[in-house]
């Protein structure tokens, strides 16, 4: 999928989008920050030997970068172990700027489980609440769920327009229905489990086709207490597609979508003005 430095680039606006599939640091948020920046390292070094001397660097290019729901913690109900401080917001405020992309990451911010969009100037752009807490996992006891939907723009005022969900959102297409006719594409950050793995990609393909956008699906690997998690991480097309698929390896991937498939698709075959509202 990504763009052959010995190919002509195609003659459509693409976007590049990485995706870090990883496992957090249990409860350990500086930890996990030295791990997120270490596997970009790493990812950015693999490039250049690849590349060469004169190359750029495919995690470089990239225009947005996603990482996990509590990226940092991870699916914790220890409020205080998962909530951001000064050092979280900083290092992904600096991480933008110095990468010059958007980056998406999961964390908990006044009891409430999100997810933050940090601009190319590390400025925060978004805050997102998820909204359908994980009843099995008694979250509602720790976190307070968000009220309202999300979205920001990934690629200046012509680029991406982006409605954000967590996790558990995925399984209620309610929450996105309403959104379908005005956003590019959805993105789903995620700690889900390895049980439900086959659940997790079907709804992330079901999510694409029902709304005719791209959805951006980020999950975790590795284990915690009493859970192990599937990764699977995919990126989906308008429709319906498999763009990227991560597996459940640990690594940086990454993949060049057509900015303007989906207009192009919902005019090709024009199903949502036909829904019910």
């Amino acid at each position: 999928m990504l763009v052959s430095r010995n190919e002509t680039p195609p003659a459509v606006p693409t976007m590049r989008i990485s995706l870090l599939q990883y496992a957090p640091a249990w409860q350990d948020r500086a930890a996990s920050r030295r791990k997120i920046a270490g596997m970009l390292a790493d990812a950015a070094l693999a490039d250049t030997a690849l590349a060469g001397a004169e190359g750029t660097n495919a995690a470089d290019q990239a225009e947005w970068l996603v990482l996990p729901e509590m990226c940092l913690s991870g699916f914790t109900m220890d409020e205080k172990a998962a909530s951001w401080d000064d050092d979280d917001f900083s290092f992904f405020a600096n991480l933008a700027r110095k990468r010059r992309c958007h980056i998406t990451a999961g964390g908990v911010e006044r009891r409430v489980n999100t997810a933050f969009c940090f601009s190319p100037d590390g400025s925060v752009q978004s805050r997102y609440g998820k909204r359908q807490l994980f009843s099995f996992s008694a979250e509602e006891s720790s976190y307070t769920p968000g009220r309202e939907s999300a979205h920001y723009r990934v690629g200046g005022e012509k680029g991406l327009k982006v409605s954000q969900s967590i996790c558990y959102d995925l399984r209620f297409s309610y929450l996105y229905w309403p959104d379908a006719p005005a956003i590019d594409a959805y993105c789903v950050i995620a700690a889900w489990g390895k049980a439900r793995a086959a659940q997790w990609k079907a709804l992330l393909r079901a999510r694409a086709i029902e709304n005719q956008a791209f959805v951006i699906g980020v999950n975790r690997i590795g284990e915690e207490p009493d859970v192990a998690y599937a990764g699977d991480s995919a990126v989906i097309g308008p429709r319906g597609e498999e763009l990227l698929d991560c597996g459940n390896k640990e690594g940086l991937f990454s993949v060049d979508i057509d900015e303007a498939e989906a207009a192009a698709w919902r005019a090709a075959f024009p199903a949502l003005k036909d829904r019910r509202t």
